[in-house]
């Protein structure tokens, strides 16, 4: 394991990861710390704790990735209805050139 030392919001954190991961590890500290001066901004830096402050990313993050997966089954269940509708068309078009050939 490897420790790391990030800043989230001014405050410095230590956090282990697997060797070769650090980079990745400090790419995800700037993706929260960008959340977290959005929620911030939202709910007014004077008024929020920081505590309060991780509590509303996290629940940011949770409603981003809730409707991100709504979003995937919502597309899976498209996708499969345009396959059987696509499978059911080319059975009646192989149903109408056998017909056809039965006629030749």
């Amino acid at each position: 394991m490897s420790k790391v030392a990030i800043t989230l919001y001014g405050r410095e954190h230590f956090v282990n990861c697997d060797p070769g991961e650090e980079d990745r590890l400090r790419e995800v500290v700037k993706l929260v710390e960008a959340r977290m001066k959005k929620v911030a901004e939202r709910a007014g830096t004077t008024t929020v704790t920081d505590t309060r402050l991780y509590v509303l990313t996290c629940l940011s993050f949770a409603d981003e990735l809730y409707e991100l997966r709504n979003n995937v089954e919502k597309n899976g269940r498209m996708e499969e209805d345009i396959m059987v509708a696509a499978v059911d068309h080319l059975r009646q078009r192989v149903a109408h050139i056998a017909s056809q050939v039965g006629r030749a």
